[in-house]
């Protein structure tokens, strides 16, 4: 059933065929460049090796690369490997991927999209071997499903678990996050600021990145939740709960107030699915759009998260190629690239 007929579009988690032919000859195509980039290494001067937040296997798969005529998607602009920076905001942990097209653009400006973790979760959740997010990232871009983007991970972690919001037990997470951590990331990196800032979780993440974009319109451009509930634990946030359930009052939001929104779950996810399910019940009552729901395989866990997230990315990735302002923005970073 497809979710413009008021179901569920139900997903596979293996990519089309023709991606998998696609990521099969650029493999094929990154090991013979490597074998070159080896033999000139010989004689040539040293260089950094990529950082070690970044999965090795990343360095591995995806090669540098210019734009070419024989593009597999919408975007041009072919990054190499990005990296994964550090910092932190008010003493909270915080990481962030970053293209190579970031440094190879001096006045360039990327879109930006906040991963949040899970409760219990971490930062790290998204770099590792769970997610592997950086590694899904450089291969969407090398594959033209993606233009180059800062991803930044946070860390929402408290006493009594990670809601993303301002609790009863003084945790202000969502305070933190809208008036401390977005504007530190604006200033930090080169972003195209709220016309092109996503937010994305999984579980309690999931609850947190829908909760923050309906309670700060104008803040969040694009908004993915993973297998997520929907209300808003009574013991952490007291009378503000109501008022914190995106169940209850996402039907509220005027159709000018509305933004692209993605909705998933896993097929065995008996604790949430059912949650994810009625949201988007209430979503196609309503008649909520941009809109896109998928049932994916596996429980609740990295099994289905991971599709999740892959979905979702090149859904936005198709939208993202027919803004007339992320088109401008890519001519600029490719205007600086080049070529070996």
């Amino acid at each position: 059933m497809s979710p413009r007929g008021g179901g569920w579009f139900w997903r596979d988690p293996r990519p089309p065929a023709s991606s998998r032919y696609a990521t099969v000859v650029f493999l094929i195509s990154a090991v013979a460049l490597a074998g070159v980039s080896f033999v000139a290494g010989l004689t040539a001067s040293p260089r950094l090796s990529m950082p070690v937040s970044v999965p090795a296997t990343a360095a591995m798969a995806v090669a540098p690369l210019c734009s070419s005529s024989t593009s597999t998607g919408p975007f041009v602009v072919r990054p190499a490997a990005g990296h994964v920076d550090g910092f932190s905001v008010d003493g909270r942990q915080v990481l962030a991927y970053l293209p190579d097209a970031i440094a190879a653009s001096p006045d360039g400006r990327l879109p930006v999209v906040y991963f949040l973790h899970g409760s219990p979760g971490s930062a790290p959740d998204w770099t590792g071997s769970g997610a592997r997010l950086p590694e899904l990232l450089d291969r969407m871009q090398v594959l033209g499903q993606l233009p180059p983007l800062v991803a930044v991970f946070p860390d929402g972690n408290t006493a009594r678990g990670t809601w993303w919001g301002n609790t009863v037990d003084g945790a202000n997470l969502e305070s933190w996050f809208v008036d401390r951590l977005v504007p530190a990331v604006d200033r930090r990196y080169r972003t195209l600021g709220a016309a092109q800032r996503g937010i994305a979780g999984v579980s309690a993440g999931g609850f947190g990145a829908l909760n923050l974009a309906l309670r700060h319109p104008g803040v969040f451009a694009w908004v993915a939740s993973y297998s997520a509930v929907f209300t808003a634990p009574a013991a952490l946030f007291g009378r503000a709960a109501a008022a914190n359930s995106p169940a209850l009052t996402v039907a509220a939001v005027p159709a000018t107030r509305r933004f692209p929104l993605f909705v998933g779950a896993g097929a065995a996810d008996s604790e949430f699915r059912g949650e994810s399910e009625s949201l988007v019940d209430t979503l196609h009552r309503v008649g909520w759009s941009p809109l896109q729901a998928e049932i994916v395989p596996g429980p609740h866990g990295w099994e289905a998260w991971a599709v999740e997230v892959r979905d979702s990315l090149a859904w936005m990735g198709r939208r993202l190629s027919t803004d007339p302002a992320m088109a401008q923005a890519l001519s600029r970073t490719a205007a600086h690239a080049t070529c070996p």
